[in-house]
């Protein structure tokens, strides 16, 4: 039975002793939301990582000095170094069901590699023009940028985990050779490979854009970047409702080689701060450790040894303790950040099933991701007999409800193997005219016959203080 754990438990580690190290702390098997910033690398103080953004950019100048010279031979060999494949055992970043990344493969070093000729025939050849392809490139955002930046730079990244191997005294080891040099490392619980460690200092978190006013977010790194950009696709996607594409900002940006400069000049000027791991103001970090309070605040009886018939009314179970825990002791404080501002659905997904792995970790349960912990629905399913699959999704009053509530009917409707599915929608807003459709919509196809989600409704709304309820 998969259990989770967080690096500093895995290797009998004091949290104390661990965040002195200032390492990244992940949990063990799960992808963490977050990635390699580039302009972080320049303010990190750690010694194995000195001079890592020159060492970047010297890569990426060289990819286009090939490209300058316009042969076929210089080219495929620009191709080569722009396949940059994702490094196991980091722990961060949109993997599967693993903590292991994605890169860049064949097919997107090729479009990147075309895109970057475009750039130089326009007179562009900064080599940070890299680094904000993810403003415009199809399946090219911060975490694919994060796993070639990690490639690039994966002996430092091994002598870093190296000294921190020795530091923490870890014996569990596993020897990884290179050309140069042979590293010991930590080895990794879950695989036969190490785990590699980061620094926490030039992490932050992936952002997720959800409307047209938040497009830049995916990477940007200040407001003035924000603003810059925003003002650059204003003039042609003004009023426009629905969120302009990465083809057509990216067609409209190639357009005017003034437009390219100011986007890469501003990125160029931009100052980040690192993720706040200790205060985690996205929710991206704790989500663990409120689950364990979760399931202690709120037991909930699982079966060793559950049958067919009981696996239904088990997840129903751990249904209604997350239920509990948010509408009647306190746990709707988990959905938002000390400003009251709610945090995304990546939380409430991780948050959840992290809640039903640990209710049903003694029992022949499998609960896993579909995708991921952080996009998309959670799995249950008997570890002997994987035909009996019960799908719980989570959706937040504040995402897509409806598209979310038509996609898992889909999914639902598609999947043989699936016992029953249950959509789970957190009401974060005061009120929502969405969740009320969707409701009459579930009651439309259970009169009519129709296979769909059972909607379950938490209300996750900030509740008065007990002086206040009064």
């Amino acid at each position: 039975m998969k259990t989770l754990k967080r690096a500093n438990e895995y290797f009998g580690i004091s949290e104390k002793s661990y965040k002195k190290t200032g390492a990244f702390n992940p949990v063990i098997g799960v992808d963490s939301l977050f990635f390699v910033d580039p302009l972080l690398l320049s303010k990190t103080k750690v010694p194995e990582f000195k001079g890592a953004l020159e060492e970047v950019r010297t890569y990426f100048a060289e990819v286009i000095t090939l490209l300058r010279t316009k042969k076929e031979t210089a080219r495929k060999l620009a191709h080569k170094r722009l396949i940059l494949r994702e490094a196991r055992g980091v722990g961060i970043g949109h993997g599967s069901e693993t903590d292991d990344g994605s890169g860049i493969g064949p097919e997107l070093a090729r479009r990147l590699l075309v895109t970057a000729e475009e750039l130089i025939e326009m007179g562009i050849s900064d080599p940070a023009i890299f680094e904000v392809m993810g403003l415009f490139e199809r399946d090219f955002g911060p975490d694919r940028l994060s796993d070639a930046l990690i490639r690039i730079l994966l002996k430092r990244i091994y002598s870093y985990s190296e000294r921190l191997t020795k530091e923490m005294k870890i014996k569990d080891t596993v020897s990884i050779k290179t050309y140069e040099k042979e590293y010991v490392l930590a080895k990794h619980p879950n695989k036969d490979g190490p785990i590699l460690f980061l620094p926490d200092g030039i992490l932050r978190a992936i952002p997720v854009a959800t409307s047209f006013d938040e497009i830049s977010v995916v990477a940007a790194f200040n407001e003035d970047l924000r603003k810059r950009f925003n003002a650059i696709l204003a003039a042609c996607f003004a009023g426009r409702k629905e969120r302009p594409t990465k083809p057509e900002i990216k067609e409209y940006l190639l357009e005017s080689k003034g437009r390219m400069q100011t986007v890469v000049s501003a990125y160029q000027s931009c100052v980040p701060n690192s993720y706040d791991f200790e205060n985690d103001p996205e929710g991206l970090h704790l989500w663990l450790e409120k689950a364990r309070e979760l399931v202690a605040t709120v037991p909930v009886s699982v079966p060793g040894k559950p049958k067919k018939a009981e696996l239904e009314s088990i997840v129903q179970n751990v249904i209604q303790g997350f239920k509990k825990f948010i509408e009647t002791k306190g746990g709707w404080r988990s959905l938002y950040n000390d400003s009251k501002e709610i945090l995304n659905e990546s939380h409430a997904r991780h948050f959840f099933y992290a809640t039903a792995l640990l209710y049903c970790q003694a029992c022949d349960i499998d609960i896993s991701p579909e995708s991921n912990a952080g996009s998309g629905p959670v799995d249950f399913k008997l570890s002997k007999g994987h035909s009996e699959k019960i799908i719980v999704e989570v959706k937040l009053t504040s995402g897509h409800v409806r598209q979310g509530y038509e996609k898992q009917t889909r999914i639902y409707e598609e999947s043989e193997e699936a016992l029953a599915s249950y959509y789970l929608v957190v009401q974060v807003t005061p009120k929502s005219k969405v969740l009320e459709e969707v409701l009459r919509m579930e009651e439309e196809e259970e009169k009519e016959g129709k296979k769909h989600p059972a909607v379950i409704v938490v209300d996750g709304r900030e509740k008065p203080s007990a002086s206040k309820a009064k």
